[in-house]
């Protein structure tokens, strides 16, 4: 069985136009989008964003936990924006998986919609857990995806007040895709979307059971997989719910992002995949496309 791992790298370099920015630039689109939250966090907390997101959520989690379920509704609210333009590579993936009847699966890390809705213009239907029928692709969601919510938990968005750190909430998750839908849920339940939060620990204040299903489901399919395909993702050790599996699998594990994240993915497997199969790309996710779709078998 072939897995693709999908980063934010990946979505990045999956088009040349309407794409998440990276790094510091996707804490300067927030601000952009979210004045009065995002755009309003103090310069020194501000400096730490743009130096490394991760690392201003963590200081965010520590000083004012209370903001980051406000915080989280708009990045998802930013996110749910984004829609794959025709030359997008996602595209292009998805046209192939149906060309080849491809029984594969992909995870991705992303909170955006631009693999999902790609997925559905290339012919392919994605599906939470177990493809059951021809035409459909295993979606895996191991940080969960903006547009999704637990049916049924409702809280006022005026004067319900919570922090974004060991309070979660739990129930069936429904996936909200009409916009004026998805607005409605935004600005009026305080109770942010599945999504863990941007930071070290990958926490989450919502949909606590399906993240845990989802990284469980994620962990048996890189068990069963003969092939890891992982573009757009750095080996980040703290994010072990992610790479763990990928240490344990016997499958042949081809990395993609770049040379600088491909050399650190090299020293991470000298120590933690010792006499498997490893193989880093030194491009990235368009300079390599055709590479990767062979390791994946889609060509």
């Amino acid at each position: 069985m072939k897995l693709i791992l999908l980063g934010a790298g990946a979505s990045y370099g999956s088009s040349r136009a309407n794409v998440p920015p990276m790094g510091a630039g996707l804490f300067n689109g927030l601000r952009r989008f979210n004045p009065p939250g995002w755009g309003a966090l103090p310069s020194v907390m501000a400096s730490e964003f743009e130096r490394d997101f991760e690392r201003g959520m963590a200081q965010l989690a520590q000083t004012r936990s209370h903001d980051m379920p406000i915080l989280q509704r708009a990045m998802a609210a930013y996110f749910f924006n984004y829609f794959p333009t025709r030359d997008s590579l996602y595209i292009q993936l998805g046209r192939l998986i149906k060309q080849s009847a491809w029984r594969g699966a992909i995870a991705t890390l992303n909170y955006e919609r631009l693999l999902e809705i790609s997925l559905i213009h290339g012919g392919v239907q994605p599906v939470v857990n177990m493809v059951t029928s021809l035409g459909q692709v295993e979606l895996c969601l191991p940080h969960g995806c903006c547009h999704l919510f637990c049916e049924g938990v409702q809280a006022s968005s005026v004067g319900v007040s919570f922090s974004g750190v060991g309070v979660t909430f739990d129930g069936p998750v429904v996936a909200v895709s009409d916009p004026a839908q998805f607005r409605n849920r935004i600005e009026n339940n305080s109770v942010p979307p599945v999504m863990s939060y941007f930071e070290p620990q990958k926490t989450t204040s919502s949909g606590a059971s399906f993240i845990r299903n989802q990284r469980a489901r994620w962990a048996k399919l890189a068990s069963e997989a003969d092939t890891i395909v992982i573009v757009g993702v750095r080996v980040r050790p703290l994010d072990s719910h992610i790479w763990d599996p990928v240490a344990k699998s016997h499958a042949k594990v081809v990395f993609c992002a770049g040379k600088s994240a491909g050399q650190e993915f090299e020293t991470w497997v000298s120590t933690e995949r010792i006499g498997k199969d490893n193989r880093a790309l030194s491009g990235y996710f368009l300079e390599e496309f055709n590479a990767i779709c062979e390791e994946a078998g889609l060509r």
